[in-house]
């Protein structure tokens, strides 16, 4: 089965690029995007996350006083755009249980809810750092506990089409999904991957969402050849396992579908092009 994969714009937080490459441009700001993914095939509809609830924006700031916005509308708006409603999505499923990944799940009550098993256990019992960073909504878990769940482990296939791999890093339970289309697979890592360069460290510029060009510092040779570290992960050890892991998986660096990066805010895939030039 091959899929459409529609990425949707639920919003964005204006912060120094440096929180996303460690160490690098750290006086470039730009907002980044709160992305969901609609993956569409014939009559199905899956969900990959739902954004950010908007209790976490108060008076146009979210963490740490980063101007922001999102929350409910943002989501059935984007929805609206390619005539779908929160009633037609048969599952949603999480790359991680961040409040900005999963802040809306309560709209989607008749759905299959799919996570792993560790992010729960994350969830409900989050180290103090993460509470210092309010990375995780409370409010989800009674939500969560009165939906139909399913907690994965390891990696498999979640229907034809659509296969999910344990990355862990940014979160224990981080999951990577690889989603088949006409023109092979393309492959959504969560924040394990927030923009491009996090995979390919020598990546010169970037995409604004105003669509205009930014230089950006290619990283140097002391990074290494893996990719540049964001400054919000709680086990390096992991990430760079996962870099791996996601780098097997990519038939073009343009199969990935970095899940806080400008450049793919709004487009659909296959159909649409990234105008990156990514180096290798």
């Amino acid at each position: 089965m091959n899929w459409k994969i529609h990425v949707l714009y639920l919003g964005d937080i204006t912060l120094p690029k440096g929180m996303g490459t460690m160490g690098l441009d750290l006086n470039l700001v730009f907002p980044a995007p709160y992305l969901a993914f609609l993956l569409e095939s014939g009559d199905r509809r899956i969900m990959v996350d739902t954004g950010i609830h908007s209790r976490f924006i108060v008076d146009g700031k979210a963490w740490a006083g980063a101007p922001a916005k999102g929350g409910e509308s943002f989501l059935l708006e984007a929805m609206k755009k390619h005539q779908t409603s929160p009633e037609e999505v048969e599952a949603v499923l999480y790359t991680h249980l961040h409040n900005d990944h999963a802040g809306n799940s309560h709209l989607f009550p008749k759905a299959l809810h799919v996570f792993h098993y560790d992010e729960w256990n994350e969830l409900i019992n989050p180290l103090p750092s993460m509470c210092i960073r309010q990375d995780f909504d409370p409010a989800v878990i009674p939500i969560l506990e009165k939906f139909r769940c399913r907690k994965v482990v390891g990696d498999g296939d979640f229907t034809d089409g659509i296969r999910y791999y344990h990355t862990p890093g940014h979160t224990i339970g981080g999951l990577t999904f690889a989603i088949d289309t006409t023109d092979g697979p393309y492959v959504i890592p969560g924040d394990i991957i927030n923009i491009y360069q996090n995979l390919f460290p020598k990546t010169t510029w970037m995409l604004g969402l105003d669509g205009k060009r930014a230089d950006i510092t290619p990283a140097p040779e002391r990074y290494g050849p893996l990719g540049v570290p964001s400054a919000i992960l709680y086990d390096h050890y992991a990430w760079y396992r996962s870099i791996w892991k996601i780098r097997g998986l990519l038939k073009t660096p343009k199969h990935l579908l970095p899940c806080h990066d400008p450049a793919i805010c709004g487009k659909t895939f296959p159909g649409d092009r990234i105008d990156l030039d990514i180096p290798e």
